[in-house]
């Protein structure tokens, strides 16, 4: 890679990381639908994994995961039953999504474009539905008297809305990917996964 390659993935990274964290902050009214905000946090993480490799992937998850801490880290009850936030946990976990994305059916989908819809609805189901059970198994580790959501609940008015929401978010993101992205052509010619890419059919919509 050329240094003229590497500053423009550099600048574009920045550029879109930046922007994806701020909207989704700043404006998540201006993104909701069926009740749920669209995660293009999570979005953007699993499509530059999914399309770009797994250092891209990894790298895009480290940063925005501490994008969301700092914006938006989750906050438990300490001992004394005051608010405590807990950071390392949005980066801990845009680190494996944007390591899982990379890897996850990589020889079945072959990383094409049009199948990377696929790819954030299978990583949304599995993050979200983690994140209920982790949420369940809290309360009941604190002796939380507070019911939790009943399964019912759980999947249709909680799992699948978001999977929707964020397949909505994920068509102009990776339009934006493809055309003006972080590589030429939408293309990262130096991704090998042990198949031919002389004719970068691999790569194509």
């Amino acid at each position: 890679m050329s240094k003229k390659e590497k500053a423009r993935q550099i600048i574009v990274y920045a550029i879109y990381i930046t922007s994806v964290c701020c909207l989704q902050v700043t404006f998540p009214h201006v993104f909701r639908l069926f009740g749920r905000t669209c995660d293009l946090m999570l979005v953007f993480v699993v499509l530059s994994g999914y399309l770009f490799g797994t250092k891209d992937g990894i790298v895009v998850g480290l940063f925005v995961g501490m994008l969301r801490d700092y914006f938006s880290g989750p906050v438990i009850s300490g001992l004394d039953r005051a608010p405590v936030a807990v950071l390392g946990i949005g980066l801990l976990a845009f680190f494996y999504i944007g390591l899982l994305s990379s890897v996850l059916f990589r020889k079945r989908f072959r990383r094409k474009y049009n199948q990377s819809i696929i790819q954030v609805v299978i990583i949304s189901a599995m993050y979200y539905s983690l994140g209920h059970i982790c949420s369940m198994i809290y309360l009941k580790m604190s002796q939380n008297i507070q019911a939790y959501h009943s399964i019912k609940y759980i999947i249709l008015s909680s799992i699948l809305p978001q999977i929707l929401v964020n397949v909505i978010a994920a068509l102009p993101l990776l339009l934006l990917l493809r055309f003006a992205g972080p590589y030429k052509k939408g293309i990262r010619t130096g991704l090998v996964d042990g198949y031919s890419m002389e004719d970068r059919r691999w790569q194509k919509i």
